[in-house]
């Protein structure tokens, strides 16, 4: 029986050898799950800055192209206005032309008549007068 108690005492010394290692072995895991912990939180917050500055960056974006649209619709108006303004002018000056065509038309169309009609008066002078009187009126 001696022999069998210190057996038991050896095992025991090496359980509790063995135990100790384990408790070591767990405070290291544990360490270690701290760690990957931490280390997931910190890819976690990364990841959410990240997130946060594309957001950012996004909106950024879509405030430029709205001002660049917002300039472009004014830049276009400007236009819009300046080529109304060119068909006015254009307008007013074929309103011009076609006045001054007509006037002369018009100048054109009196004389014409009136040339007409003196061409008629001297027509029916020739035919009612008596060509003798005339010749010896000019000598």
């Amino acid at each position: 029986m001696p022999n069998e108690i210190s057996e038991i005492k050896v095992d025991v010394g090496v359980l509790k050898t063995q135990v100790l290692t384990l408790s070591a072995l767990c405070n290291k895991m544990d360490q270690v799950i701290e760690k990957l912990v931490d280390q997931h939180d910190r890819h976690l917050v990364k990841v959410y800055e990240n997130m946060d500055n594309q957001r950012k960056e996004k909106d950024t974006d879509i405030s430029e192209i709205h001002e660049r649209i917002d300039v472009v619709l004014d830049k276009v108006q400007e236009s819009e206005l300046r080529i109304m303004d060119e068909i006015k002018g254009l307008k007013n000056t074929m309103d011009e032309h076609v006045q001054a065509s007509k006037s002369q038309y018009e100048k054109l169309n009196q004389w014409k008549w009136t040339l007409a009609g003196g061409i008629i008066v001297i027509t029916w002078l020739i035919s009612h007068s008596n060509f003798d009187t005339i010749l010896k009126s000019l000598h």
